[in-house]
C-alpha cells in the first residue's frame, strides 16, 4: 500500500483502469470510451524520426580541427594541399562549462580641465549596487544559490564541495549568513506581499505535507512541522507551521484568527469589518478544511482522485476477493469516465450546445453513480467507501456548476513534490529563520513557474532592483514586483521559452 505503484497511472492491459488522471504523463495505449477512441500520443511505430534536435537559443562557440602540417601535401610528389572552406564537413554537439570568476571592476576617473571652483578636482564612477553591503560576492553568485538548494535541491554542503572543485573555497557561515539577510532584508517583504495577494482570490487549491524543524519549542515534543501550500489564480504561497491545525488555512485565506473561526463554527457572526464572499476550494478530506466549511468561509471541492485512490487501496488490502476487486475496477472505469466526459465538456464555453450535450451526460453519469451509492452492500470495505462518498457528495458534485473548479487537486500536489525532494535531499532546517526562507523561495519558484516565469532570472532582477533602491521595494510599489503583475516587457525578457531556459541576455 505505501510503496506500491502509483495508483493515479492507469494499469496497462485492463480495460477496466485504463483511463488516467490528468496528471498522468505516460504514454497512453488507445482507450475505446463507447464509440470513440482515444489515439495514442508519441510517435508511430516505424517512424523514422526527425533526426537530433540541436537548441537553436543557445550560444555557439566554434571548434576548428585542422589537418596535421604535415599531412597538409600529398603523399606522392609533396605538392601542398588546396584548402576548400565551402567542403568543409560542419557538425553540431551541446557542451557544458561551469566557471567561477573574479568580476574586476573598473571604475573611471576624470579630473577637471578648468579652474571652476564649483566642480570637484577629481570625479569617479558610481561603484556598482549591492545586494549586500560591502560584500564581496555578486547577486548572480546569491541568486544561484537559492536557486541550487530550493529548486535543484543541492543542499549547501553540495554547493561548497562543488566550489571547492573549481578553486572557490567559501565557509558553510558565508553561505547561511549571507542566506538570512536576503531573507530579512528582501525576502521577506516580498512574501509578505505574496500573502496578502493571495487572500484577494475566490478560488484557492491547499494541501500539506511534513516538514522538519530542528529547534525546541514549548508545548511541542518533535520536530514534525507542516509545510502549507495554498494557490490561488495568480500566487502559490508555502505556508511553515508546527501543527497541523485549522488556524493555518483559517489566517493565511482570511486573516482571522481561530477564536473568530470558533465563534463562527457556533453560529456568531464573524467581526464586521470581515466581508467573506462565496469562496471555493480544492482539497482533500482533511477535517481542518471542513471546520472552515462549516464557518460559512468557504466551499470544498473534494478531490475526485483521492476517491479514486480510495477503490485501489480497495483492491490492494483485499487481493484475494475477487469479487470485491471486479467491483472496485467498475468504480475506477466510472470515474475515468467521468473525467472523460468533463473534460469534452469545459473544453467549450458554457451555452454552447457542445457545452450543454456534455453537461447532460455528465449529471446522467453522477445519478447513475448517487443510485450506485444507495444500495445496500455487505463488505465493510464497501460500506465505508460508499459512506465515504455520500459524506462528501455535495463538494464531489461542486464542479459540475463550476466548471473553472477541476476535478481534483492534483495540479497542487504537483507543485509540492519539488518540496518533498528537497526534504529528502536535505531534511528540514535548523533555526526558524532557514524554514521561513523554505516557505519563502518554495512559493517564488512555484509562483514564477504558474506564469511562465524563469525562477533564477526573476530573482536576478528583484534583487538588481533591490540593490538599485539599497532595500526592499516599498509597500506602495512591491506589488508591482509580484510576477503576475510585472510589466509584459519585463515577462518577456524573464519568461521560460519552449527550449525550457530563460531568454538569452536577461
Amino acid at each position: 500500500m505505501l510503496y506500491g505503484r502509483k495508483t493515479e497511472k492507469g494499469q496497462s492491459g485492463q480495460a477496466e483502469s485504463t483511463y488516467s488522471t490528468p496528471e498522468s504523463n505516460e504514454s497512453r495505449q488507445e482507450q475505446d470510451y463507447g464509440n470513440e477512441k482515444k489515439k495514442t500520443r508519441g510517435a508511430t511505430r516505424g517512424h523514422k524520426g526527425y533526426g537530433r534536435k540541436i537548441p537553436d537559443n543557445l550560444p555557439v562557440r566554434e571548434q576548428i580541427i585542422d589537418i596535421a602540417e604535415d599531412k597538409k601535401k600529398c603523399d606522392c610528389c609533396g605538392e601542398a594541399l588546396i584548402e576548400q572552406p565551402e567542403l568543409d564537413q560542419i557538425s553540431f554537439e551541446i557542451s557544458s562549462e561551469k566557471i567561477y570568476y573574479i568580476k574586476k571592476i573598473v571604475r573611471k576617473a576624470y579630473t577637471k580641465a578648468c579652474n571652476c571652483p564649483e566642480t570637484k578636482a577629481l570625479i569617479v564612477a558610481s561603484p556598482p549596487s549591492k545586494i549586500i553591503p560591502k560584500g564581496k560576492f555578486s547577486i548572480e553568485f546569491w541568486a544561484d544559490c537559492l536557486i541550487n538548494k530550493y529548486m535543484m535541491h543541492l543542499p549547501v554542503e553540495r554547493q561548497l564541495l562543488d566550489m571547492k572543485l573549481h578553486n572557490l573555497p567559501v565557509s558553510a557561515g558565508t553561505i547561511f549568513g549571507g542566506f538570512e539577510k536576503l531573507h530579512s532584508l528582501y525576502l521577506e517583504p516580498l512574501y509578505q506581499a505574496m500573502a496578502i495577494q493571495l487572500r484577494k482570490g475566490s478560488h484557492w487549491h491547499a494541501d500539506e505535507s511534513r516538514w522538519f524543524v530542528f529547534i525546541e519549542l514549548e508545548g511541542k515534543d518533535n520536530h514534525k512541522w507542516m509545510m502549507w501550500c495554498f494557490a490561488s489564480e495568480d500566487i502559490v504561497l508555502f505556508v511553515l507551521d508546527p501543527t497541523r491545525a485549522a488556524k493555518v488555512p483559517c489566517q493565511t485565506l482570511f486573516d482571522i484568527n481561530i477564536e473568530e473561526l470558533e465563534r463562527a463554527t457556533n453560529g456568531e457572526p464573524l467581526s464586521e469589518h470581515k466581508t467573506i464572499d462565496s469562496k471555493i476550494l480544492n482539497a482533500d478530506r482533511y477535517s481542518a478544511y471542513k471546520r472552515l466549511q462549516r464557518a460559512m468561509l468557504l466551499l470544498i471541492a473534494y478531490c475526485w482522485a483521492h476517491v479514486r485512490r480510495d477503490f485501489f487501496d480497495l483492491q490492494t488490502k483485499y487481493p484475494q476477493n475477487i469479487q470485491l476487486s471486479i467491483w472496485a475496477k467498475e468504480w475506477i472505469a466510472k470515474i475515468g469516465s467521468l473525467y472523460h466526459i468533463n473534460n469534452e465538456r469545459i473544453k467549450h464555453k458554457p451555452g454552447e450546445p457542445a457545452f450543454i450535450e456534455q453537461n447532460e451526460k455528465l449529471k446522467t453519469a453522477l445519478e447513475k453513480m448517487s443510485d450506485e451509492m444507495q444500495k445496500e452492500y455487505e463488505h465493510p470495505a464497501q460500506i465505508d467507501v460508499m459512506n465515504s462518498m455520500k459524506e462528501h457528495w455535495e463538494g464531489l458534485t461542486l464542479f459540475v456548476e463550476h466548471p473553472d473548479v477541476p476535478m481534483d487537486n492534483n495540479s497542487l500536489e504537483r507543485m509540492l513534490r519539488p518540496m518533498v525532494l528537497g526534504r529528502k535531499n536535505y531534511w528540514g532546517n535548523h533555526s526558524l529563520w532557514g524554514g521561513e526562507l523554505s516557505a519563502t523561495m518554495f512559493s517564488i519558484i512555484q509562483t514564477c513557474f504558474k506564469h511562465n516565469i524563469s525562477p533564477p532570472a526573476y530573482l536576478k532582477y528583484y534583487f538588481s532592483e533591490c540593490a538599485k533602491r539599497g532595500a526592499a521595494p516599498s509597500k506602495e510599489e512591491i506589488d508591482s514586483f509580484l510576477p503576475h503583475n510585472l510589466s509584459q516587457d519585463i515577462k518577456e525578457k524573464l519568461r521560460i521559452n519552449k527550449a525550457g531556459e530563460h531568454t538569452p541576455g536577461c
